[in-house]
């Protein structure tokens, strides 16, 4: 059975980029959403196995749903970023993210985190371990 995906990204551009790259690696992306407080929702209900969240997004960032979510669900988080602070990999990793991904890798490195947390196991891009 594939893995459920929930993405979030506030550029329907990249939802449809990934959506793409994970189809082709036989997930099951189950919905997509434009903002943090519509990833919330959706991951509450619809109970993902994986959902992929892009730190920098209007009305509920990547970091603040993600807590959410891993409070409200069983659902893994993975951050998708273009910012490489250690203070910002820390405040993630203490929330529970299960990934830490650096947009400019992210498609190289994305399919091998989602393995990753599935196994309840962290990823980190290279960039920032």
């Amino acid at each position: 059975m594939a893995l459920r995906i929930l993405l979030a990204d506030d550029h329907c551009i990249v939802r449809q980029g990934l959506r793409a790259l994970l189809e082709r690696a036989q997930f099951e992306v189950v919905a997509e959403a434009s903002d943090g407080v519509e990833a919330v929702r959706l991951a509450e209900s619809l109970k993902p196995d994986i959902a992929v969240l892009d730190l920098v997004m209007p009305t509920l960032n990547g970091l603040d749903a993600g807590r959410q979510i891993i409070q409200r669900t069983a659902t893994a988080v993975i951050l998708l970023t273009m910012q490489t602070g250690e203070h910002h990999v820390a405040a993630a990793l203490r929330a529970g993210i299960r990934g830490y991904l650096v947009k400019s890798q992210a498609a190289e490195d994305l399919v091998h985190a989602i393995k990753h947390a599935a196994r309840g196991q962290i990823f980190l891009s290279p960039e920032v371990s």
